[in-house]
C-alpha cells in the first residue's frame, strides 16, 4: 500500500511525551518503537505473511523480555505498586498469546493488520498509562533525578 501523505500511517516517533526519565527503559521503550514501526512497515508494504509473522513475534518477545527487566526494577525501588503493575503485563502477555493463537495460521492480510493494531495500541496504551505511574512514582521518590543503573 502506498498513502500519497504520509507513506507510514501507524508510524510512532519517540518524543519526551513518552519519556519516564529512567535512561535503561527509555533505551527500551525506544527499540519498542522500533520494532512496532518495522512491524507496521511489514504490514503496509504487504510484506510476506512469514516476514510479518516475524516481526509480530520479535515485538511480543520484546514486550516479555522489557515486562520482566522492569519487574525486576520494581523490586529494587519498593514500588508500591509493583504487584498491580506485574498483573498488567500479566494479562497483556496473555493477550499477546492469544492474538497470535487466533492468527498464526491465517492468510488473510486484513486478520494480521486487525492483530498488528491490537499488539500496538495495547503496548502504547500500558506505555502511556501504566508505565507513567512508575515514573511519577520514581520522580517524586528522587528529586525528580534518573536512577543510577546498578550492577
Amino acid at each position: 500500500m502506498n498513502y500519497p501523505n504520509n507513506p507510514m500511517p501507524w508510524r510512532l516517533e519517540w518524543s519526551q511525551e513518552l519519556s519516564v526519565h529512567i535512561p535503561e527503559i527509555d533505551a527500551e521503550h525506544k527499540h519498542f518503537i522500533e520494532l512496532i514501526n518495522a512491524l507496521n512497515e511489514a504490514i503496509a508494504e504487504r510484506m510476506s505473511l512469514s516476514e510479518v509473522r516475524k516481526r509480530m513475534q520479535d515485538v511480543l518477545d520484546d514486550a516479555v523480555a522489557h515486562f520482566d527487566h522492569e519487574e525486576i526494577l520494581f523490586i529494587e525501588w519498593g514500588y508500591p505498586e509493583a504487584e498491580q503493575h506485574a498483573r498488567e503485563h500479566a494479562a497483556a502477555a496473555e493477550i499477546f498469546t492469544n492474538i497470535m493463537k487466533r492468527i498464526e495460521k491465517s492468510e488473510q492480510d486484513y486478520e494480521w493488520v486487525e492483530a498488528g493494531l491490537q499488539v500496538k495500541q495495547l503496548l502504547v496504551a500500558h506505555l502511556l498509562n501504566e508505565d507513567m505511574k512508575y515514573r511519577d512514582y520514581w520522580l517524586a521518590q528522587n528529586n525528580g533525578q534518573a536512577p543510577l543503573k546498578q550492577g
